[in-house]
């Protein structure tokens, strides 16, 4: 695997190139850095120009060339191709016999552009980057993968790696095992071929042209048909239809979840930039797709909470009025709730500051309207929820083991009653622990006692999530630094005698052994002994008290 350092600026400092099917031929676009376009500008003759706009694009004999960083690269394009098909402009063409990339025809690429347009995609074009990709992926990953796509290749089918790994992987980012593989061709048969010449399970649903691969390597693996989703009403499940790459991108997210790598044997490694998503990484920008894309699913604004807080990538000002639009003007009542929960504890159960949730998110976005359609963020849950986020820090730094999601949830939805708890698709232990609320039992003077293994009994039956609670309610530093000293010491007492010495010892089975440890174990507590010879001494003098 070749080092990673640097890779998006290498691919940002490349020239790109993009095809067009024109009149049974293809015209090819060489897309330039600014720095380049310049100098090759500077350089050419101006007897060998035949058609040229300054800063934007430039066309000599043999060659088309455009400035692939200009702020107008979509609107000069559209204005360029649309010469080309009406005959104003007669350019280089080349032999589509001997074409083997990915191109799309002129009229229907011109099509899409003025949609991108529409949508502010200012710097889309179809962007093939010749840089081989797969070099940079870890060995036994890239030979799994490109077995598969020799498979699909053997059935005249392509494949392709497309989203989070290929973004992840430009930016640096860990690789998680998680591979997005799209095909172009009939996904079942390239299944039915699989287990019959690799010998690979899968499962396979009909209705939405989606499948799992399974595999030796621990990958989860999904694939897809290239296709089309129409959605009936907002937030529904999607009607699947067969289409191209380009349409299949297109129906995502974010531009940036939109990058391809091509995995076909002719074509291995090249990256497609269809949207100006290798920009919009560099800026570390979350740009919208099309103006419908939230309202056909909204788990996409909570994808995009998630990304800016986690991955330190930011919204977009368009995505976000998007977004606050779509939550105020569609109704959402048929959403499945297990999928805003499966969404929602992508980032609540974050390890992880995420105090900009309520902070500046739910302020502007108020995405938690998908669970319950009357949810107000007030001033205390505001303040209650970062209260919450400097517990969790202080859990963390000390290695505390306390479920991240469950506070977060119940800070947010504090009042809400226990029979819409219940219909939450939540465990049934953090349901009861929410519902019952036993951390307003706590008694918010337990620091003032004296004897350190009363104070310890007084909260020893409480799970660590309701102590955080406490602290959250009782939000006061003696208090908080009490409650974080009762679970240190959870974590560092030990009772270094059991049951089996007090059994020895002539004590019968019952309720006296339990007690008995506990009392060794308040000693512990109160510094008066701790090894173990000392706890069998003391253990046996209250046994014998027993018997006396």
């Amino acid at each position: 695997m070749k080092n990673r350092q640097n890779l998006l600026n290498k691919v940002l400092n490349s020239s790109a190139e993009e095809y067009y099917h024109h009149q049974g031929m293809v015209i090819k676009i060489n897309n330039l850095t600014e720095v380049d376009f310049k100098k090759l500008s500077l350089r050419a003759e101006e007897a060998e120009l035949k058609y040229y706009s300054e800063n934007y694009y430039l066309v000599d004999q043999k060659n088309i060339y455009f400035n692939k960083e200009s702020i107008q690269l979509l609107e000069k394009k559209i204005e360029f191709l649309e010469k080309v098909i009406a005959g104003s402009y007669k350019v280089p063409h080349l032999s589509r016999d001997n074409y083997t990339e990915l191109g799309v025809d002129i009229v229907k690429g011109l099509d899409l552009l003025k949609k991108y347009q529409k949508n502010n995609h200012n710097q889309a074009s179809f962007l093939h980057y010749k840089i081989n990709l797969l070099d940079y992926l870890p060995q036994q990953r890239r030979e799994f993968i490109l077995m598969l796509a020799e498979e699909a290749a053997a059935l005249n089918y392509n494949l392709y790696l497309v989203g989070g790994q290929v973004r992840d992987l430009l930016i640096g980012l860990p690789l998680n095992k998680d591979l997005d593989l799209l095909i172009e061709g009939d996904l079942e048969e390239f299944f039915i071929h699989l287990k019959k010449t690799k010998g690979l399970e899968y499962d396979y649903n009909n209705k939405f042209s989606t499948g799992f691969l399974h595999n030796q390597y621990g990958y989860s693996i999904d694939i897809a048909s290239c296709r089309e989703e129409k959605y009936h009403f907002p937030g529904s499940l999607p009607l699947v239809e067969k289409a191209d790459l380009f349409s299949d991108l297109y129906r995502r997210d974010f531009t940036i979840n939109t990058l391809v790598m091509d995995l076909h044997p002719e074509r291995r490694g090249i990256v497609y930039d269809f949207f100006g998503a290798i920009y919009d990484l560099k800026n570390k920008m979350l740009n919208v797709l099309h103006n419908y894309s939230f309202r056909d699913d909204p788990l996409r604004i909570l994808r995009g909470i998630r990304f800016q807080i986690l991955k330190d990538f930011k919204l977009s000002a368009e995505s976000v009025e998007l977004s606050k639009k779509s939550l105020k003007l569609y109704d959402y009542q048929n959403l499945a709730v297990e999928r805003v929960f499966a969404e929602l504890k992508y980032l609540f159960k974050a390890q992880k500051d995420i105090s900009q949730f309520s902070a500046l998110l739910l302020n502007q976005i108020p995405v938690l309207k998908l669970i319950e359609a009357d949810f107000q963020l007030d001033m205390k849950k505001d303040a209650n929820f970062l209260k919450g986020e400097k517990l969790l820090a202080i859990s963390r730094e000390n290695n505390f083991t306390v479920n991240h999601f469950l506070v977060r949830l119940i800070i947010l939805f504090y009042n809400r009653e226990e029979s819409k708890i219940k219909q939450w698709p939540i465990s049934e232990y953090e349901a009861k622990l929410f519902s019952h609320k036993e951390w307003e039992n706590v008694d918010a003077k337990f620091y003032q006692l004296d004897d350190p293994a009363l104070k310890y009994r007084e909260l020893e039956s409480y799970q660590p999530e309701e102590l955080i609670m406490a602290a959250v309610i009782n939000y006061e530093q003696q208090f908080v630094e009490a409650i974080f000293s009762h679970l240190q010491k959870r974590t560092e007492i030990k009772v270094p005698i059991n049951g089996h010495d007090l059994l020895k010892m002539g004590l019968k089975q019952g309720p006296e052994i339990k007690e008995i440890l506990l009392k060794v174990r308040d000693q512990i507590l109160r510094n008066k002994f701790k090894d173990r010879q000392s706890a069998l001494n003391y253990a046996e003098d209250l046994i014998k008290s027993q018997y006396d």
